[in-house]
C-alpha cells in the first residue's frame, strides 16, 4: 500500500512538472517578444528565399545558350561573393609572350599544382620581339618551324592545342584557383583573348573557380617599407632566401609556389579572389563610370565577384528589391546602392 502511494505521488509530481513546462511554453508563445521574433524569422526566411530566386534565374532559348558559350558573364545565374574555405585546389601559372601587349601571342604556358606540372611551348603566329627573346631566351624561325630556348631545341604546339591541353590539366585539379604574379594586368587578359578567339572562354571559366594575383596580395598586405619593390624576384629573395632565373616560365611557377607557401598563403582572404570574367565585367560598367554615377572601386568590387551590369539588370527585373539584395551581398555602400537604383529607374 505504501509503495502504491509513493508511485502515485511520483507520477503526480512528474505530471505537475510537465504541466508547468507546458504552461511556460504557452505563456512564451503568447508573449509579444515571441510573436515579434516569429514574424522576424518569417520575414528573414522569405527574404532569403527571394534572394535565392533573384540569383538563381533560368535559361530560356537557343540564343541565350549561344551567348553563354561565348561569354559566361551573360549567364542568368548571378554569382555569389567568393568564399575561401581553405580546401580549394591551387594552380600557379605563367605565360611567356611575343611582346608586352595584351594582344601578344603566347609562346609558353607553364603551370604547377601541388601534384602535377604542366608546360607547353607554343608556335607564335607573329615574330617574337627582339626584347622579348632577350628576356625569355626563346627564339622561333617561321622558315624552319623550329623553336629554341637558350639554344636548346624544343617542340612547340599550336596555340589551340596548348589551350586545350591547359584546360584539361586544370580539369584534373577539381576547379582550382589559378595564381600568378601581376596576372590581373597581363596574363589573364592575354590568355582570355586567345580563349575567346577559339571559343574556349566559357569552358575555361567553368573549369576554374577564379584567380588570385599575388602581386596585388603582396601590395595589399606587405608594407612598402618592408620591401624594396613588389617584383616576384625581390619577394622570393627576401622571404624565401633564394635566387632564380626570372622569365623562365617553369622556374617562375616553382618560385611563386614557394613564395606563396612561405609568405602569402597566410595573408590571402576571400576578397583577394577575382572572377575570370573580371575584365569583361569592368567593361560593362564603362557607361556608369563615364557618367560618374558610381566610383571605380565600386565597379571593381562587383566585377571582381563576376557581377556585370547585365546581372544587376536581371536582379532588378526579378524582384522589386533584387538589385538591393545583390548589391548588399557584395558589400556595396548604401549611397552607391541608391545611385545604381536611381540609374535603372531613369532607364525604364
Amino acid at each position: 500500500m505504501k509503495q502504491q502511494t509513493s508511485l502515485r505521488e511520483f507520477t503526480m509530481a512528474i505530471s505537475a512538472v510537465r504541466d508547468q513546462k507546458m504552461e511556460k511554453r504557452k505563456e512564451k508563445k503568447n508573449s509579444k517578444e515571441y510573436k515579434v521574433n516569429r514574424i522576424q524569422k518569417k520575414r528573414n526566411r522569405n527574404t532569403n528565399e527571394r534572394k535565392h530566386l533573384v540569383r538563381e534565374g533560368k535559361t530560356y532559348g537557343s540564343q541565350m545558350e549561344f551567348d553563354q558559350q561565348q561569354d559566361p558573364e551573360l549567364t542568368t545565374e548571378i554569382p555569389l561573393p567568393f568564399n575561401l574555405d581553405g580546401t580549394e585546389c591551387k594552380v600557379f601559372f605563367y605565360l611567356e609572350t611575343t611582346g608586352l601587349g595584351r594582344n601578344s601571342d603566347i609562346i609558353q604556358i607553364a603551370a604547377k599544382s601541388y601534384s602535377n606540372n604542366f608546360n607547353r611551348y607554343v608556335v607564335p603566329r607573329v615574330d617574337i620581339q627582339i626584347e622579348a627573346s632577350k628576356i625569355t631566351g626563346i627564339t622561333y624561325s617561321h622558315g624552319t618551324n623550329k623553336m629554341y630556348v637558350r639554344g636548346q631545341i624544343v617542340e612547340p604546339v599550336s596555340i589551340h592545342k596548348a589551350l586545350l591541353d591547359f584546360i584539361q590539366f586544370l580539369k584534373e585539379q577539381n576547379q582550382p584557383i589559378v595564381l600568378g604574379h601581376n596576372i590581373c594586368n597581363f596574363d589573364i587578359p592575354v590568355i582570355v583573348n586567345k580563349l575567346k578567339e577559339y571559343n574556349l572562354f566559357s569552358t575555361f571559366a567553368e573549369t576554374v573557380k577564379g584567380f588570385i594575383d599575388t602581386m596585388k596580395v603582396a601590395r595589399k598586405y606587405i608594407p612598402k617599407h618592408d620591401v624594396e619593390n613588389y617584383k616576384q624576384q625581390t619577394l622570393v629573395q627576401q622571404f624565401v632566401g633564394e635566387n632564380y632565373l626570372a622569365h623562365n616560365a617553369i622556374e617562375d611557377v616553382d618560385s611563386l609556389k614557394t613564395l606563396y607557401d612561405n609568405k602569402l598563403a597566410l595573408l590571402v582572404k576571400s576578397d583577394d579572389v577575382f572572377a575570370i570574367s573580371y575584365h569583361n565585367c569592368m567593361d560593362s560598367y564603362s557607361g556608369l563610370l563615364s557618367s560618374k554615377i558610381v566610383s571605380r572601386p565600386v565597379c571593381m568590387q562587383l566585377a571582381k565577384d563576376g557581377i556585370s551590369l547585365k546581372h544587376l539588370k536581371l536582379a532588378s527585373v526579378r524582384d522589386v528589391n533584387g538589385l538591393k539584395f545583390v548589391l548588399q551581398d557584395h558589400k556595396i555602400p548604401p549611397k552607391s546602392v541608391k545611385c545604381i537604383q536611381d540609374y535603372f529607374q531613369t532607364e525604364e
